[in-house]
């Protein structure tokens, strides 16, 4: 891919897609670069076309096999769903039993992915690029075509409801809808001239940037060199090992693997299958340099047959050998490392500590955090959920504050002195010359003796006539 792109910003002036491009041609020391590309315009045009239809076909086909994939995976989880309801759901389990249907749905969804990242106006719709191939391009342009999106929506969406509501639903699946969003950035990639507003919607989508492109893009130029060198070095190591008849070096030498071992992988290693004709307390007691040096002696001193000298020799050696092999530093001074003495002045920086203690972690802060909770769980967040409850708490118990607010001024209200004569009124006093009006009959025989003396008294004051002097002042 970094070749379009080189070839389209040098001889077109396009947008580079790749932030390395303008780099590598305005770099100082960039003649066999230039070597290596073309000299003509109209070479360079030939390439282009042929490199987008090249890199055309693999995103199509591998966009066509990661949505058939990943739709055969979610419809396989969701028919027996809809197998429930067989009267609502008959015409969408039809369609979804369908291979051929469902081919149909993956191509259509393809075309109309490729109509907005790359037909981005009317000219291109009308007369698609070259480099789109030519049964790609017969979908677009037949519009009677049944792979064509507005075909398809008239022949299966139109005229059924569930049906619809069922491709709705499938195409705003989360995992779904991310493989789209994949398929269209790598037609737009093919496409190139990318503005800066589809990078930095491409950038706030997933984070990445545009260079982590350029990367996948380079291993993926590269495989097939990697492919062809492997293919190579694999033949030349083949012709090598028939020259060999490795099969009987294996077989001669395999009883002497793993006698002598080091210290440290007699354990780990298992132990080899041993041949009852030899007799490996005298092969492993000696090592193999003491075998070598044992050989010269004997040869020297053949003509004596006393061997006690040469046993005394042998003992010598192999006490030497093994006062080497167990002169261990921490039986003497205690153990060290036998590094620099530079290591113990940044600890930090050893093996050691690092799997030991745990790195902290650079962490967002708690706003950012939220903000990602929001924006991924809308309002299924915890945090949106016990700020709601916090809200609702809140206007519940000032609702409550303010109700008994009102229950106690009500009561002050009522309490306090109005100015009115609320002193309950008593019983009229009988006029001169008008009778009382008939009440009920007292009893009198419930009425104490004293208070029947003092009512009589009462009734004689009442009938007494005023017996005074007028008196006129001055």
């Amino acid at each position: 891919m970094w070749r379009l792109d080189l070839l389209e910003v040098k001889f077109h002036n396009c947008p580079a897609r790749f932030p390395h491009t303008k780099k590598l041609l305005n770099a100082r020391n960039n003649e066999k670069l230039l070597k290596r590309l073309p000299t003509s315009v109209k070479d360079a045009d030939n390439e282009i076309l042929a490199l987008k239809k090249e890199y055309f076909d693999k995103k199509y086909y591998g966009s066509y096999k990661k949505l058939e994939k990943e739709i055969n995976k979610v419809v396989k989880t969701e028919i027996s769903k809809l197998k429930q309801d067989k009267t609502k759901n008959q015409s969408t389990i039809n369609f979804l039993e369908s291979g051929e249907n469902v081919k149909l749905l993956i191509t259509s969804k393809l075309v109309k992915s490729l109509t907005t990242s790359i037909l981005i106006n009317k000219d291109l719709k009308l007369n698609p690029p070259n480099y789109i191939s030519e049964d790609v391009r017969e979908i677009i342009l037949d519009k009677s075509n049944i792979a064509n999106p507005s075909k398809f929506f008239i022949q299966f969406c139109q005229n059924d409801k569930n049906l619809n509501n069922y491709f709705s639903n499938l195409w705003n699946n989360k995992s779904i809808k991310s493989i789209i969003s994949e398929i269209e950035w790598s037609f737009k990639i093919v496409r190139g001239n990318l503005t800066t507003q589809e990078k930095d919607a491409r950038r706030k989508a997933t984070g990445r940037e545009i260079s982590d492109d350029e990367k996948e893009a380079s291993i993926g130029d590269s495989e097939v060199s990697e492919d062809d060198d492997d293919e190579d070095h694999h033949e030349q190591e083949e012709e090598d090992m028939e020259e060999l008849d490795t099969e009987g070096v294996y077989e001669k030498f395999a009883i002497y693997d793993k006698l002598v071992g080091d210290s440290d992988n007699e354990d780990e290693e298992q132990a080899p299958d041993l041949d009852p004709s030899i007799n490996y307390n005298e092969v492993t007691d000696e090592e193999p340099s003491d075998e070598s040096e044992e050989d010269e002696e004997l040869d020297s001193d053949s003509s004596s047959d006393d061997g006690f000298f040469e046993q005394d020799e042998s003992s010598k050696k192999s006490t030497k050998k093994e006062k080497k092999d167990y002169n261990l530093p921490q039986l003497a001074s205690g153990y060290f490392s036998g590094g620099s003495d530079d290591e113990g002045e940044d600890v930090d920086n050893d093996k050691v500590v690092k799997d030991i203690t745990t790195q902290r972690k650079n962490r967002r802060g708690q706003r950012a955090r939220q903000k990602i909770w929001a924006q991924k769980y809308g309002r299924e967040a915890k945090h949106v959920k016990s700020e709601i409850e916090k809200a609702a708490s809140d206007r519940e118990r000032r609702r409550l504050e303010y109700e008994e607010r009102c229950r106690k001024r009500e009561e002050k209200n009522n309490l306090a002195p109005t100015g009115s004569n609320t002193a309950p009124l008593g019983d009229r006093k009988v006029r001169n010359g008008v009778s009382p009006a008939p009440g009920p009959p007292s009893d009198t025989t419930k009425m104490h003796p004293s208070w029947e003396a003092k009512k009589l008294a009462e009734e004689k004051l009442k009938n007494v006539k005023f017996q005074g002097k007028k008196i006129t002042f001055d």
